[in-house]
């Protein structure tokens, strides 16, 4: 069910758009200039030039693209980061709101996980010791730091003034609805069922009565008449199971013999009954999977990532071989095939760590960036298969 949540304010953070689109940039005229000169030289390279531009491309744009759409907004009790293709809502914790300074004498440090894109949003290290979640886009000389669910988040805001009001406006309207939601649940403890369940209706005669004799104490009389009445009934249902036994024994009786259990063998007083293994069958229904203790949830998120970052790896080997095995690279005195040659050794290891750069920031990119990088591998094989 999607969040609705009403925002009470918008933080504007604080843009350099230079910083942000100067690597984008660069890359996006690579790619050009590796397409530009596939299409130049043509032959066997042009298919792996042209995919490595484009591939280029799109990352140059996914690059520009995230920093320049990324918003914030201040909701009740929680902060809302969204961005084109995805979004991330932190939990406001109780603590204090503090400033840190990164520029003076007495500044701190915060090291980004990718310093060299000129902006930073995620994962990061204030003071060399504490990891916090980083949203600067500019090279502010503060930064606001928040404490949330999910650690300390530092915001790098145009306006501090209006990102501390929005914060206050914030935690004011959470105390209020935890106020309001204390007092109904003292005037309601059990909740809102209580107020769902239908009123209690007077009980009839029959149940009036059937109570009344549950709470009455039975004089000696009536027990031993109660007793007689609950004997006769328990011997009436023994004879009627046994009628219908006896009827389902003739009626098998015409169809063939029926196997008949052993009788079960009575032991003296002081004789025990020997103790017997169960079947394999029995132990094979009684078994169940566990998961092992190793199997935690974040190995599992790791061995997921590295298993997306071995599939291109997988790819470009055995693109290798294909070549390999039609002795293609030795085509055109070897010129055409020390270039697939680079071609097919660069792509896997980048495709593999852009795949685990999307798993890291862009988790619902990562399945394009794996077909994306198999397609240009595939093509680049198939451009060296005779």
């Amino acid at each position: 069910m999607p969040d609705e949540t009403m925002p009470i304010a918008r933080v504007v953070l604080a843009r350099e758009v230079g910083r942000i689109l100067a690597l984008p940039l660069l890359l996006g005229l690579t790619g050009l200039s590796a397409a530009g000169a596939g299409l130049l030289l043509g032959g066997m390279a042009e298919p792996a030039a042209v995919v490595g531009g484009a591939i280029a491309i799109a990352g140059a744009i996914l690059l520009a693209v995230v920093p320049l759409s990324l918003r914030m907004d201040v909701e009740v009790g929680g902060l809302r980061l969204q961005w084109l293709g995805g979004s991330r809502r932190f939990q406001l914790a109780r603590g204090p709101v503090t400033r840190v300074a990164l520029t003076g004498p007495s500044a701190g440090s915060i090291h980004s996980r990718f310093p060299v894109l000129g902006w930073s949003f995620g994962g990061a290290l204030l003071r060399g010791e504490e990891r916090i979640v980083l949203v600067r886009l500019a090279r502010t000389p503060t930064v606001i730091v928040v404490p949330t669910d999910a650690g300390r988040l530092a915001i790098g805001a145009a306006s501090e003034a209006d990102l501390l009001d929005a914060l206050g406006a914030a935690a004011r309207v959470q105390q209020r609805l935890d106020e309001v939601s204390g007092r109904v649940l003292a005037a309601f403890p059990d909740g809102l069922r209580a107020l769902e369940q239908p009123p209690a209706t007077a009980p009839t005669e029959e149940e009036q009565k059937d109570r009344d004799d549950a709470e009455r104490f039975l004089t000696g009389i009536e027990r031993s008449q109660l007793e007689a009445r609950l004997a006769a009934a328990r011997e009436a249902a023994l004879v009627a199971a046994e009628a219908e036994r006896r009827a389902a024994l003739e009626a098998g009786a015409g169809e063939g013999p029926t196997a008949v259990a052993p009788p079960r063998r009575t032991y003296a007083p002081g004789e025990e009954a020997p103790i017997s293994a169960p079947s394999a069958a029995r132990e094979r229904r009684a078994a169940s999977w566990s998961r092992p203790a190793w199997a935690t949830d974040a190995v599992v998120r790791t061995l997921g990532t590295i298993s997306w970052a071995l599939v291109p790896l997988v790819a470009s080997l055995g693109a290798w071989g294909l070549a390999e095995a039609n002795q293609a690279l030795a085509f055109d005195g070897g010129t055409w095939s020390r270039l697939v040659a680079l071609g097919l050794t660069l792509g896997g290891p980048a495709a593999a760590l852009a795949v685990v750069a999307a798993r890291t920031w862009w988790p619902r990119l990562t399945g394009l960036i794996a077909v994306g990088a198999l397609a240009s591998l595939v093509l680049t094989a198939r451009a060296v298969v005779p």
